[in-house]
């Protein structure tokens, strides 16, 4: 995990030539690091992984270049292939000869410098990779029960001093970020098996804010429509006609409103507002995909005819609302961010609809108000508290 690595050297190339400054190498003669960076901090640096970077040397201020440029190859030796497969369990690069690491990093900038970068995706860089990175920095505490249900490919990977580190992943189809790293998913815990009953609180305990019905409240927002009652409840009137839906229809009431907002309205529902309008909306984005070969989703970026020659219409309709979920839940995470970090409360655990926060009892007075406004500013939450992440119940 980038938290958990160690810079052994610097690169630069001026005028295409490579140096290294070596910082942490056994053959070397180290450089201090502080002051290496101290020399670096009013540049802007242009990197291939901005998140990473941050982990490495938070006081740099950085560009990311990733979602700009095509994939690159991934540059290696024969070196770094010999010593990675001998020592998998190992941090080797301290063993690899420095002119290797030289050599492997002449190859990548030349791949690199062969690319002028297009433009920057602002939300991208500016608010996702960052919040991303300080909601990694926080970690998870496990307890001695994490061996017996989970089993990662290297504890030191992603473990230190009782604390495990997830690490989002941003650059996925959908741009919603997944969380699955050193073997284990973070966002796919299991509920009743036991396994989260591994996690548990830095501070005293657990919170979970939680959206209600966010997918139909999302959409809603999407398409101008907005609900008269509970969404669950008002479109179980529509499939069963009455005014009073039993507890029964409510639960096929979700069952019959997911098929439609994933698979496509059915008809006999499209008189009803909410279905027309989903509807509307799927056609005209579906209409100027085929048109203009693209659309912009809510994450400023391009979903393309290219990228995604086989995509149906439905599916291109949930890839635009993942991302309005995943853009307004970011929004929501760096103005949580900012307002925590003055505080030992953190957030610990983004799960698409709902985060968890590792709660100081001593600032709860203070803080707990504040936190449920900005989390439900737009969107109603229902609230979970626990020792720990297994034991979450609504309060």
């Amino acid at each position: 995990h980038p938290i958990l690595a160690e810079i052994i050297a610097i690169y630069l190339n001026i005028n295409n030539i490579g140096y290294i400054i070596p910082i942490n190498h056994l053959e070397c003669i180290n450089w201090n690091i502080d002051e290496i960076l101290d020399l670096l901090k009013d540049y802007n640096f242009r990197v291939l992984d901005k998140k990473s970077s941050l982990h490495a040397a938070p006081q740099l201020s950085y560009t990311d270049i990733q979602h700009t440029i095509p994939p690159l190859d991934k540059h290696t030796t024969q070196a770094h292939i010999w010593y990675y497969r001998k020592f998998p369990q190992t941090k080797v690069n301290k063993m690899i000869p420095i002119g290797k690491h030289l050599e492997r990093c002449n190859n990548k900038y030349n791949d690199i410098i062969g690319y002028t970068p297009g433009k920057t995706n602002e939300y991208v860089n500016d608010i996702l990779l960052p919040t991303l990175q300080k909601l990694e920095q926080n970690g998870l505490k496990i307890n001695d029960k994490f061996d017996t249900y989970f089993t990662t490919k290297n504890k030191k990977y992603s473990i230190k001093e009782n604390h495990i580190y997830g690490w989002y992943n941003p650059y996925t189809t959908t741009g919603r970020p997944v969380n699955n790293f050193n073997g284990i998913n973070f966002v796919g815990l299991k509920h009743g098996t036991g396994e989260r009953d591994c996690f548990t609180p830095k501070n005293d305990y657990f919170i979970e804010m939680d959206y209600d019905s966010f997918h139909p409240y999302l959409i809603a927002n999407m398409i101008g429509y907005n609900f008269k009652d509970y969404p669950y409840n008002e479109l179980a009137k529509v499939y069963f006609t009455t005014d009073n839906p039993t507890p029964e229809q409510y639960k096929e009431s979700k069952v019959l409103t997911f098929k439609q907002i994933y698979g496509g309205v059915f008809t006999q529902y499209l008189h009803h507002p909410f279905f027309r309008g989903i509807q509307d909306y799927t056609d005209k984005q579906w209409d100027k995909f085929q048109k203009d070969g693209f659309v912009v989703n809510g994450l400023f970026r391009k979903i393309t005819k290219e990228n995604f020659p086989d995509i149906t219409k439905y599916q291109l309709f949930n890839y635009l609302i993942q991302a309005k979920e995943t853009g307004h839940n970011f929004e929501i995470l760096k103005i949580i961010n900012g307002f925590l970090k003055d505080y030992k409360t953190n957030v610990v655990l983004y799960n698409y609809d709902a985060f968890v926060f590792d709660f100081c009892e001593d600032e709860y007075d203070s803080i707990f108000g504040i936190l449920k406004n900005i989390v439900m500013s737009d969107f109603p939450i229902s609230i979970k508290r626990g020792k720990h992440y297994g034991a979450l119940c609504k309060v």
